[in-house]
């Protein structure tokens, strides 16, 4: 079998059905592209979890086993993602682009919720194959834009809607997110998703993760030695707010590079995103007032990121002000949840404080 391929509509590579065999317009390319690279290299970031539930169902939807080889793989799903603009078809397919990307509400709520009101067994448009993590999502369009709604329990809910709530106010640079609430006429039942919108807005920007330029190696000293010292500051200071958040999910499918999507140029990083994994949706966070605790460690451990925070840490007060405006917004997001924000308040001003401490 051979393959082409495409960034939007223009052939950028070649494959068979194992490697990269020819590369046409490298500036275009997925920045893990060479000769000889595996094809799954690429792909296997860009798939469905099939451990999760409803990934299962949705195979059983598009007629194809969870455990289904690259051929299947590509022939159903072609490595389309909402966020970029690559994917793959055969040398002998001529397949419209915008065709694969259509929204697909049937295949949504299966993806989503595991089953849909719609019957029609179309599987047309986008087939949520691209859409990765491991928690129910999907992604939805509305209004001209594509938004993620994804689930969780109502501690990982109101832990990540309160991460993007306290960066809103210190105008750090995050994804938009917003609570959603649908009750099914059926059961009655109340399901709440958290949305995210579309940062690249439908594709006019490529996200390109972290995976592709360096694997799985997310050791600050390995990133910091390769990325581009314009990006030093920006980087280091998500590691900073992931600590501040107790994020421990900052994985390299999590962060990444926006890229003009008709030169290849690197314009920055993502804006931060996925938050779900934080505070206290692993656990009570914690921050030991003489040794810190792990984000704490892997920060000062670090020269580079040292002087960085140094450099860019903001006022206590500007912080103190931040807990206090997320835990409003959030506290109205979830009227009916007696939630205890001060621990959130407690851990992030003990974890900026420590910073101060051992910087200043």
């Amino acid at each position: 079998m051979q393959y082409q391929i495409m960034h939007k509509n223009t052939v950028i590579a070649f494959a068979d059905e194992e490697r990269i065999t020819e590369i046409l317009i490298p500036d275009l390319c997925p920045a893990c592209f060479a000769i000889g690279m595996p094809l799954t290299r690429w792909l296997d970031d860009s798939m469905i979890d099939t451990n999760r539930a409803h990934a299962r169902l949705l195979f059983k939807a598009l007629r194809m086993r969870p455990n289904a080889d690259i051929h299947k793989l590509i022939e159903v799903g072609h490595g389309i993602s909402i966020t970029d603009n690559w994917w793959i078809q055969r040398t002998n397919e001529s397949l419209d682009y915008r065709a694969l990307k259509q929204y697909n509400e049937e295949l949504a709520d299966i993806a989503l919720y595991g089953a849909s009101d719609s019957q029609s067994g179309d599987i047309s448009g986008y087939r949520e194959l691209g859409t990765v993590g491991s928690f129910e999502k999907a992604w939805r369009f509305l209004e001209g834009s594509w938004y993620m709604f994804k689930q969780g329990s109502t501690t990982e809910l109101i832990s990540e809607y309160f991460a993007y709530q306290f960066l809103k106010a210190m105008g750090v640079g995050s994804a938009e997110y917003q609570i959603h609430r649908t009750v099914s006429g059926e059961t009655g039942l109340e399901s709440v998703c958290i949305v995210t919108r579309d940062f690249t807005e439908n594709a006019s920007v490529d996200f390109e993760p972290f995976s592709n330029y360096y694997d799985d190696r997310e050791e600050p000293e390995y990133i910091l030695s390769r990325l581009s010292k314009n990006l030093h500051t920006d980087y280091v200071m998500m590691l900073f707010y992931d600590a501040l958040l107790f994020n421990g999910d900052r994985h390299n499918q999590n962060v990444g590079f926006l890229r003009n999507s008709e030169t290849g140029e690197t314009l920055g990083l993502a804006p931060y995103f996925d938050f779900n994994l934080s505070l206290a949706a692993v656990g009570v966070p914690r921050i030991d007032a003489e040794k810190g605790n792990v984000f704490t460690r892997e920060l000062l451990s670090n020269e580079i990121c040292c002087a960085v925070v140094k450099e860019n840490l903001p006022e206590r007060e500007r912080v103190q002000h931040a807990v206090s405006a997320a835990a409003d917004a959030t506290s109205a997001a979830f009227p009916d949840q007696p939630f205890r924000y001060q621990l959130f308040e407690d851990y992030i001003l003990q974890t900026y404080d420590f910073f101060v401490s051992h910087l200043l």
